[in-house]
């Protein structure tokens, strides 16, 4: 990860997704608010993969990325802030459907320093070893990327879906 400006605090990664609409454009607009949010310095984007959807009903096939930032905000206002900013795109919360199609969609997927248990800040993701197109961006962003609690790098998790394609940048 690259940036011109001071990097400080810790690292944060979001992971974005969207099956809805104008897929990559989604993601685009959501990376840039991301990166636009006071308080933090862009790190880098991960490429574009796209992958078929994890569960739910039948929809269509998934564009994900990551945004790395750097920033010392707690992780409960970064996440209130990815919610604007999914609401801005028109995502409505909750689902009709859980996980359902949706026009984008922004989670917290890790952090350098720190964990949280919280309700709606779950951080690491729950499922991050599970789901090959939010662990792939991530190991994209921070290869030495380690589970918090477990001290385990994150590379050495088995990749899960095999049908996970890397589309290039964005």
């Amino acid at each position: 990860m690259h940036s011109t400006r001071r990097i400080t605090g810790r690292v944060v990664v979001f992971g974005l997704g969207s099956n809805l609409g104008r897929r990559e454009a989604n993601l685009q607009m959501a990376a840039k608010a991301i990166e636009l949010l006071d308080g933090v310095v862009p790190l880098g984007r991960s490429s574009v993969y796209e992958t078929p959807p994890a569960g739910g009903p039948t929809q269509g096939d998934y564009l994900n990325a990551a945004v790395g930032v750097a920033t010392d905000l707690p992780l409960a206002v970064l996440m209130d802030a990815a919610l604007v900013i999914e609401r801005s795109l028109g995502r409505v919360r909750p689902d009709a459907v859980r996980w359902g199609p949706r026009s984008i969609d922004i989670d917290l997927l890790w952090c350098s320093t720190e964990t949280s248990d919280e309700q709606h800040v779950l951080v690491p993701h729950p499922r991050l070893v599970e789901r090959a197109f939010a662990l792939q961006p991530l190991l994209e962003l921070v290869p030495d990327a380690r589970d918090p609690r477990l001290a385990a790098p994150y590379s050495d998790a088995p990749m899960a879906c095999a049908a996970i394609r890397r589309l290039g940048s964005f």
